[in-house]
């Protein structure tokens, strides 16, 4: 697996229509594909490796309508409409894209409050913590301890960040 794999994941939503109409559009402006019905994720992760093969960007294009989710993997996807929602992964870790693409065959890659946020805020009360303490061992001798806290803070923030999950995600739409 090359280091830094990008994972541009388009989610579509087709109500007043088939799903098969709808995708004839997409089918038109994407060039090679794999196309996949209700995968699971292991089929998912599987199929994305071999189109991926040496480069390090591909897409993920969901097309789900109330009973069905089609997935087409391709490494362009350049002149489509815009996605009801879009995600951007960058991935480093091969237990990063497994826990990806486990997001993405279950749904869950659109939840709001992801273990990415629970840890930005646990290390923002962290830091904060660490200089509002600092500040008071500044002005106070008996808690001029706290300073010498510092390589343990940049310990505990280093922890933090390796409990994530092997990838960062950001919303692109």
């Amino acid at each position: 697996m090359p280091r830094g794999i990008r994972i541009i994941y388009y989610i579509y939503e087709v109500r007043d229509r088939p799903i098969g109409e709808f995708v004839h559009g997409i089918e038109d402006k994407i060039g090679r594909f794999i196309r996949l019905v209700n995968p699971d994720e292991y089929t998912l992760l599987m199929n994305f490796k071999e189109i991926l093969g040496s480069s390090n960007e591909a897409y993920v294009i969901e097309v789900r309508d109330d009973v069905n989710r089609w997935f087409y993997l391709t490494r362009e996807a350049e002149g489509l409409e815009k996605p009801k929602v879009a995600y951007e992964y960058e991935v480093g870790k091969e237990k990063g894209l497994e826990v990806v693409f486990k997001e993405i065959a279950e749904g869950s890659a659109h939840k709001t409050f992801g273990i990415d946020k629970f840890s930005a805020l646990l290390q923002i009360l962290l830091w904060g913590g660490f200089l509002i303490l600092s500040y008071m061992g500044y002005k106070n001798d008996e808690l001029e301890l706290i300073n010498g806290l510092l390589p343990l803070v940049i310990l505990l923030s280093g922890a933090i960040e390796g409990i994530r999950r092997g990838y960062k995600k950001k919303k692109k739409r």
